[in-house]
């Protein structure tokens, strides 16, 4: 596999803006990435069979890419209609969420691009079925972390049981991308400017970068995402530079 799984702390931490301006980013270097996302909820499908993602519209809104209908069946390979967690999503549309038809899609993504970058679904233990949490999706994908911690009071607690969590399965994590999804309160200044050097410290894992909110800009407009290619640069040039955990 030829890629990166690109894992949250928590539901809304930020994994789809840093896909999409990942795969941005790497496409701009001339790379063939594409997005994938691995499980969408709160989607379904229409009535001929095309899975719904509003994940995938943003990483559209990002960057433009062949996107046809087979292509997009691989980088949505199951979605949806409840806004919940996969485990019961799935059962509320009659169906089961397997890993099978993700992997599946994964490598025929690997075969044909250079990169994908795989986004999960809400944090690393949330339940895929009654015996299976997105934890062991991760494992059998075999690619490495790129771990997104929404930059806020608290976060350090989630960041060091994610990783902890990870590294008792022996997943690589490449490092962490730490994100504003919301305003700052300048009251919290201090704490968000520490929060990346502590987790760092306590966990051994280089943050590849911050992403500020921008404020004044419509979401998925080509002015937010230009407004943060200056903060991606350095986060792509890091990930292919080999930055790793070590």
């Amino acid at each position: 596999m030829n890629g990166f799984f690109v894992a949250g702390t928590d539901t809304d931490a930020g994994k789809t803006i840093v896909t999409a301006a990942l795969v941005r980013q790497l496409r701009m270097h001339g790379i063939d990435a594409v997005p994938m996302k691995v499980i969408q909820t709160g989607g379904g499908y229409t009535e001929d069979g095309y899975p719904i993602s509003p994940d995938f519209d943003v990483y559209c809104s990002a960057s433009s890419f062949i996107r046809d209908r087979d292509e997009i069946e691989d980088m949505v390979p199951l979605s949806f209609s409840a806004p919940c967690s996969p485990h019961l999503a799935a059962r509320m549309d009659g169906s089961v969420c397997e890993v099978g038809p993700v992997l599946t899609a994964l490598k025929r993504l690997c075969v044909t691009h250079d990169l994908v970058i795989a986004e999960g679904v809400g944090g690393i233990s949330v339940p895929l079925s009654d015996t299976l949490t997105s934890l062991d999706l991760i494992k059998k994908t075999g690619l490495p972390v790129i771990l997104v911690v929404r930059n806020v009071l608290g976060c350090v607690n989630h960041a060091i049981n994610t990783i902890q969590v990870l590294r008792s399965q022996n997943i690589q994590i490449r490092g962490a991308i730490m994100t504003e999804t919301t305003p700052p309160q300048d009251c919290d200044a201090f704490i968000l400017e520490d929060n990346p050097r502590i987790i760092s410290k306590l966990c051994g894992i280089p943050i590849l970068g911050s992403l500020p909110f921008i404020h004044g800009v419509p979401f998925g407009t080509e002015s937010f995402w230009s407004g943060l290619d200056s903060c991606m640069g350095g986060i792509v040039e890091s990930l292919l530079n080999g930055v790793t955990n070590e």
